[in-house]
């Protein structure tokens, strides 16, 4: 990022040995301040990292497989992580830079007004998700969980966690409960869902009139109300809505403040942004959480994790990936084995080729779905909020985190040699979601997440916390495929090609 100034406001990296506020070095810092709660020397070897753009991806892994030597050990490389974060990212206010830590809880100076919309279509009373042209519910939906469950596209625990919603429909209402949605004009954001069941939200989003159109007809269209930050009194509301959360941090911290009253709130954190923006958006809303924690307020965050990340997972999703792999039969015997051969192992690997052993001796599979060119920023965006979930969990607080499948997002389609990958995913016994079944199925888990107790075990519990990582994910097929990720992007690539580059042929 620049370093330019005076402009520069809100939640920032911080100023590195040349005075300039770079990504990678505090990047670099945070993991290596993660690792060193478990491992010195893995922290020593992040630091030492020259390059730690193109040479992340493999350290994070082993970050990763700390994780598995006990639960304890996993949450202190959590609290670890989120703590260094908190003390290295900045509040920058006028010509002072504030670490994150510091600057909590967050005063604002100019706080916003509100304007509130009331849907008036009619309330969807139960579960309905949209999937391949077709509204599925009841019975209907119950059978594609379970086609899923036995493709290997979700877990069990998944199909289980809908199956809990679909049993008690009035769970969707979420009564007792606002829901504040920071990045609600995101493909990826349920505002459109959590209105169709008539729940009350806070949504915010960027300044942008063109964004806020949408989102406002989305609002009218619903059934439930609305809230939306604005600046000013004159005009229409559109022009005037929404707020930067990495620049007017504070004042937005004020404006929820105001809103959600004794009332629990759920936070929700829908944002993606390119590079560091996307570290800053991240940082600033664990920032706002905790501002709200210190004002008493009752929160629990929610998050969508990403497939593409490393995950620990049971022995059972280890040993199922090793049955798929060798029931391919022919296609196996013939072209897949030979060319592993071949090719040294870099093609069509096996995903779990050995499990990490924990102290109490219980075996985990690494799901590598990292892919590099994602950058490192984007891997600690995504990480802060796996830790921020697991942090919550040890100190016996509520935290929705689930992980979600890739999706048919624009910044997919656009990038067409990212979209021939996803269209040759199939290829290898993987499905790529279309939005507004990705949206319903992820709201329904959050839903159930805030409502059934044993989502969150009193500060764990003895519990393992990858254990409520991995429960009710709908990772697409990436912890069950029966090769390693790396190892089939050329086969699956090349398959795509054709539906990437040519649309009519789709």
């Amino acid at each position: 990022m620049p370093d330019s100034d005076s402009a520069q406001q809100g939640v920032l990296f911080p100023r590195g040995a040349e005075g300039r506020r770079g990504t990678m070095e505090t990047n670099r810092a945070v993991f290596a301040d993660a690792a060193r709660a478990a491992d010195e020397a893995l922290a020593g070897r992040i630091e030492a990292t020259g390059n730690w753009r193109s040479g992340y991806a493999p350290l994070v892994r082993e970050l990763t497989e700390l994780g598995a030597r006990s639960a304890r050990v996993a949450t202190d490389i959590a609290r670890a992580g989120l703590e260094s974060v908190r003390q290295r990212m900045v509040l920058r206010r006028g010509d002072d830079d504030r670490p994150l830590s510091d600057a909590v809880p967050l005063d604002g100076d100019e706080p916003f007004a509100t304007e509130t919309v009331q849907g008036d279509g009619e309330r969807q009373a139960e579960l309905v998700v949209p999937y391949d042209g077709r509204l599925l519910r009841r019975d209907g939906l119950r059978r594609q969980l379970a086609s899923w469950v036995a493709r290997g596209i979700i877990e069990p625990s998944a199909a289980t966690a809908v199956g809990e919603v679909i049993d008690h429909p009035d769970w969707v209402r979420m009564d007792g409960l606002r829901v504040a949605v920071i990045g609600a004009g995101a493909e990826t954001s349920p505002l459109g869902v959590l209105s169709s069941w008539g729940v009350e939200v806070l949504a915010l989003d960027l300044p942008r009139p063109q964004v806020w159109r949408a989102l406002l007809q989305t609002a009218r269209d619903g059934a439930g109300r609305v809230h939306v930050p604005v600046r000013g009194s004159e005009g229409e509301v559109a022009d005037r809505a929404g707020a930067n959360l990495i620049a007017d941090l504070p004042d937005t911290a004020g404006w929820l403040d105001d809103r959600a009253g004794s009332v629990p709130l759920v936070l929700g954190f829908y944002v993606y942004a390119d590079g560091g923006l996307h570290v800053q958006a991240t940082a600033a809303a664990d920032a706002l959480a905790s501002h709200l924690l210190a004002k008493d307020q009752a929160l629990a965050p929610a998050y969508a994790g990403t497939p593409s990340d490393c995950y620990l997972v049971s022995e059972d999703v280890a040993g199922d990936s090793v049955d798929r792999r060798e029931s391919r039969g022919l296609r196996r015997t013939l072209f897949e084995a030979p060319l592993e051969k071949v090719s040294g192992g870099r093609l069509y690997a096996a995903a779990y080729p050995k499990l990490v052993e924990g102290e109490d001796g219980r075996g985990w599979g690494v799901a590598d779905g990292l892919v590099s060119e994602q950058g490192p920023n984007y891997a600690l965006a995504k990480r802060i909020q796996r830790w921020q979930s697991i942090v919550a969990w040890s100190e016996g607080r509520p935290a929705s985190f689930n992980v979600a499948p890739p999706t048919w997002t624009k910044s997919v389609t656009k990038n067409r040699l990212l979209a021939a990958g996803y269209y040759g995913a199939r290829w290898v016994g993987m499905e790529v979601f279309q939005p507004d079944t990705m949206r319903t199925l992820m709201t329904a888990l959050m839903v159930h997440d805030l409502h059934d107790p044993a989502a969150t075990p009193p500060a764990l519990d003895g519990t393992h916390p990858d254990e409520l990582v991995d429960h009710g994910a709908i990772h697409g097929g990436y912890w069950r495929r029966p090769y390693n990720l790396h190892s089939t992007l050329v086969y699956t690539g090349i398959l795509g090609l054709p539906e990437a580059y040519a649309p009519k042929l789709r």
